[in-house]
C-alpha cells in the first residue's frame, strides 16, 4: 500500500487531530473506567499496601513498556526523533519539577489527566485545578516563566549518550521487556483474584494506548519525513499549547496536541453518562479554593520544568526507557510522598 499518498490524502494536519482524538479517547475511557492515577499508587506506597488502585497502575506501566518495545521494531518504527530522546535531558528540571508535580498531584487529590476525567463527574474543584495548571504550564512554556524554566533546566543536563537507559546499563533490550512482561503477569493475576475487572480493563486500555501511540506516530513520521515527530501521549506540553493557540491569533494550532486533550475528555465523559456518577462537587472548609490553585500552579510549572507529567513522562517516556522521564517518574513519587507527610 501507498502509505505515503494515503497520508496525503488525508492531510497531515486532519491526520494530526484524528490520530491526537483517538490516542486521548482511548486514554479517557481506559483511565476513566478503572480510575487510572499515580496519586493511588503513591499513597498505598506511603503505606505499604497495595490494592487495586495500584495494581492498575503498575498494569498500565508495564504494559506500556511491554508493547512499545515490541512494536518499535523496523525501520518504520524509529523514534530516534521523538523529543523525549533526541533532546538533551535536563536532569535539574526533573528533579525539580518532578518533585512539585508530584507535591501538587497529592494536594489537588489527583494528577492532570484525572482532573480530566473528574470534570466530566461534575467535580468544580478539578475544573479550577485544571485552568490553574493549564495557565502555569503557558507561562512556564512560553510566557514570563520562561527564563526560571531555563536557568532551572541548565543548572544540569544530561550526556546527549545517556538519553536511554540501555545507553548505559549493561542488560539488553529483551530482559528489560522480560521485566516488565513479568510485572504485567503478577498485576493481571492480582486483579483477578480481586475480580477487580473494570480496573483490568481500563489498566490494559491505558497501556495499550501508550504503546500504540509510540507506533503510530513514529509509522507516520517515518512515511512523511518527519512532518509529526514520534510521541506518545502527555498532558503538559498539548495543555500549554492548546491555550497559547486559543490566546494568540497568530500562534499555531497544534492539533495533535487539542485533540489528546479533547479526546481523553469526550472518552471520560462517555464512561461517565453511561455510569451515571455525575455529581457536582465544590470546595468546602476542609477543602479550601486555595489549595486547589496552589496543587494547579505546583503542577503547571513543575511538568514543564521536567518536560512531562505523571502520564507523559511517568508512562510514555518510560515505555521507551527515556532516562530523563523515568528520573521524572521518580521524583514525581518521591514529591506524593513527602506531601502525602506534610499536607494530610
Amino acid at each position: 500500500m501507498d502509505y505515503e499518498q494515503l497520508i496525503l490524502n488525508i492531510g497531515i494536519q486532519p491526520l494530526q487531530l484524528y490520530l491526537g482524538l483517538a490516542m486521548g479517547l482511548a486514554f479517557g475511557i481506559g483511565a476513566s473506567m478503572s480510575n487510572f492515577c499515580l496519586r493511588g499508587f503513591v499513597l498505598d506506597l506511603s503505606t505499604f499496601k497495595f490494592t487495586s488502585t495500584s495494581y492498575t497502575w503498575l498494569l498500565g506501566l508495564a504494559i506500556a513498556i511491554t508493547f512499545t518495545q515490541l512494536l518499535l521494531q523496523g525501520d518504520a518504527s524509529d523514534i530516534s526523533e521523538a523529543p523525549v530522546i533526541a533532546v538533551q535531558a535536563s536532569l535539574s528540571g526533573s528533579i525539580v519539577g518532578g518533585l512539585m508535580f508530584g507535591f501538587g498531584m497529592i494536594l489537588s487529590r489527583g494528577c492532570v489527566s484525572r482532573q480530566i476525567i473528574l470534570i466530566t463527574t461534575g467535580n468544580l474543584r478539578s475544573l479550577v485545578t485544571f485552568g490553574t495548571f493549564a495557565v502555569f504550564a503557558q507561562l512556564t512554556y512560553g510566557g514570563q516563566l520562561v527564563s526560571f524554566r531555563q536557568s532551572v533546566q541548565e543548572l544540569w543536563r544530561l550526556n546527549p549518550s545517556y538519553n536511554q537507559v540501555h545507553d548505559f546499563v549493561p542488560f539488553s533490550p529483551t530482559l528489560f521487556l522480560f521485566i516488565s512482561a513479568s510485572i504485567a503477569l503478577v498485576c493481571l493475576v492480582m486483579l483477578i483474584k480481586r475480580q477487580a475487572w473494570s480496573h483490568l480493563m481500563g489498566g490494559t486500555i491505558v497501556g495499550l494506548a501508550i504503546a500504540l501511540g509510540w507506533y503510530v506516530t513514529s509509522f507516520v513520521a517515518y512515511h512523511t519525513f518527519n512532518d509529526i515527530l514520534p510521541q506518545s501521549i502527555t498532558f503538559s506540553a498539548p495543555t500549554a499549547q492548546s491555550l497559547i493557540a486559543l490566546m494568540s491569533v497568530d500562534a499555531p494550532f497544534i492539533r495533535l496536541a487539542a485533540g489528546l486533550v479533547a479526546g481523553c475528555f469526550l472518552g471520560a465523559l462517555i464512561v461517565s453518562l453511561i455510569r451515571q456518577d455525575f455529581n457536582l462537587q465544590s470546595f468546602t472548609q476542609k477543602l479550601p479554593i486555595r489549595r486547589y490553585l496552589l496543587a494547579g500552579m505546583l503542577m503547571g510549572v513543575g511538568s514543564v520544568l521536567a518536560s512531562g507529567c505523571s502520564v507523559g513522562a511517568g508512562l510514555s517516556g518510560t515505555a521507551v526507557m527515556a532516562t530523563g522521564s523515568i528520573v521524572t517518574l521518580i521524583f514525581i513519587i518521591i514529591g506524593g510522598l513527602i506531601s502525602t507527610r506534610y499536607s494530610a
